[in-house]
């Protein structure tokens, strides 16, 4: 489900095509410098090379979502999802990290995330509702810390301190309801103190409703944020015991950057090189760093007997 302008990388072509550039630019800087260390351009390719994006493991906080979490919220459940989470559905909540270490002087500007639930066709999970999403950004762009939680519609409620209310003038209105103090919340919640340092920043997130979900964040300095979490519910057919479910994620590095440090060797590179870099950061996915898994998650159950009882 990546939005059109972005297809998916090849990790492995991305990986051949760093270790040549590398190969390239070490031998053209060797030409000009007869020192034994590595020169600026190799160093930054090198350092490219070896930067890491990887995923956590989603079973960590992967758990069923029941009517009984929400009557301790004092709202409940809302009816709609009330009638499915009894007849049809069972509901589930999962947190999915990623891990981003750039080595020192890399500098990304974009992270894609891409997860795939199966099995497909009729008994498919369906995306409930995801986060982060781009109508949050002004409260995201505050730097404040927050509690991220699921409220009565299995959508998403924020809890913050009662001193930084006031500052957050710029929320719109149709989130405001679901904006309150930390100690005023009345909604589940799943991820506290969640917290997105970076300044401005620009997001794109499709997928509910689907089998499919997909973020795209946009930051110039997004290697200063060592960890991003990604909140997803969905829901399955309640005879679905397992699911399957693929992830791919990828950061593009900043053109800017990488070409300032070849800048010396840069009319030596072969010409497909060049074409590249000159197209910045058009042609930033061919030098993307990456991380594709694939997971079979065992779905936790209510616990039956104990309901019955009940």
């Amino acid at each position: 489900m990546t939005d059109k302008k972005n297809p998916l990388p090849n990790p492995q072509e991305a990986e051949t095509f760093l270790a040549d550039l590398f190969e390239q630019v070490n031998k053209w800087e060797s030409n000009l410098d007869e020192s034994t260390k590595l020169g600026v351009a190799a160093t930054a390719v090198k350092s490219l090379l070896e930067s890491t994006v990887s995923f956590g493991n989603p079973r960590d906080k992967l758990i069923l979502l029941t009517e009984d979490l929400f009557e301790e919220t004092e709202e409940g459940l809302s009816n709609i999802y009330r009638q499915q989470m009894r007849d049809a559905f069972d509901f589930y909540y999962m947190t999915v990290t990623v891990d981003l270490r750039p080595k020192p002087g890399v500098r990304f500007w974009r992270l894609c995330c891409e997860l795939d639930f199966s099995p497909k066709g009729e008994k498919e999970p369906i995306v409930q509702s995801i986060f982060p999403k781009s109508q949050w950004r002004p409260v995201m762009r505050s730097g404040v810390g927050m509690n991220l939680a699921i409220n009565s519609n299995l959508d998403w409620s924020i809890g913050i301190d009662s001193t930084e209310v006031a500052e957050l003038t710029t929320i719109p209105g149709e989130l405001k309801a679901n904006v309150a103090k930390k100690n005023e919340l009345k909604a589940f919640i799943v991820i506290p103190e969640y917290a997105y340092e970076a300044g401005h920043f620009e997001m794109i997130s499709q997928g509910e409703g689907n089998s499919k979900c997909y973020w795209r964040i946009e930051e110039p300095e997004i290697q200063k944020i060592p960890t991003v979490q990604f909140a997803i519910v969905f829901k399955v057919p309640k005879e679905i015991k397992s699911i399957n479910l693929r992830g791919m994620v990828w950061v593009e590095p900043n053109m800017n950057w990488l070409t300032a440090d070849i800048r010396d060797v840069f009319s030596d590179l072969a010409d497909r090189f060049q074409t590249l870099i000159r197209n910045k950061n058009q042609a930033a996915i061919k030098f993307s760093r990456s991380d594709v898994k694939e997971w079979i998650l065992k779905l936790p159950k209510a616990n039956l007997t104990q309901d019955l009882a009940t």
